[in-house]
């Protein structure tokens, strides 16, 4: 992505429009239909203004995402309690992806991961994720299993909001939690009956 030169504001406030606008348009009509003029269009500027600062449209979306998934960032761990780092970093991300048209703009381009400046944004925005996340587990009892525990927890994100389209609530954070930590026993669950192995 290509930075503004200092003392051009205009020039960097039309760089947030066409990135905020790119997100939009990736929100409201997938990959596919999001134009160049569309997103001119939406950020009202031009598609020089456009062309002057990405080469094509997966340079622009990838510029896009690259800059709503750092909006999205968590704060680094305070490191007083895991349960209340991992609700802040959780929380954190599913805002940005339920409540921003960043999420409808993931998942419009879930399906085109594969395109190379696209797989290189995702892959390093969830590098940073993770990495935040081990912050939180490492010295700590939880530590053990660590890779496994950050998958299931952002798995619930993931799968909910970027496959099935359910919004998560701070309860499902909170219940995921403390089930990866092993804070609450499990419910007795309801008597099965002619399941083998039950």
């Amino acid at each position: 992505m290509r930075t503004e030169a200092a003392g051009r504001p205009r020039e960097s406030r039309v760089t947030s429009a066409l990135l905020e606008a790119t997100l939009s348009e990736l929100a409201a009509h997938g990959y596919e239909k999001t134009t160049i003029a569309a997103v001119a269009a939406r950020a009202q500027t031009s598609k020089q203004a456009v062309y002057r600062r990405y080469g094509d449209k997966a340079s622009l979306v990838a510029a896009a995402v690259e800059h709503g998934l750092e909006e999205a960032n968590p704060a680094a761990p305070q490191r007083g309690s895991v349960a209340e780092d991992l609700r802040q970093c959780l929380t954190n991300t599913a805002t940005a992806l339920q409540d921003t048209p960043l999420g409808g703009a993931v998942r419009a381009l879930v399906p085109h991961r594969h395109v190379p400046a696209l797989a290189s944004v995702f892959d390093e925005a969830e590098n940073r994720r993770r990495l935040i996340m081990r912050q939180i587990f490492i010295a700590t009892p939880f530590e053990a299993d660590m890779e496994t525990r950050i998958d299931l927890l952002l798995g619930l994100i993931y799968f909910r909001l970027l496959l099935r389209n359910i919004a998560i609530t701070p309860d499902d954070i909170e219940t995921a939690i403390y089930l990866v930590l092993g804070l609450v026993a499990p419910r007795d669950p309801a008597a099965l009956r002619g399941l083998p192995g039950v």
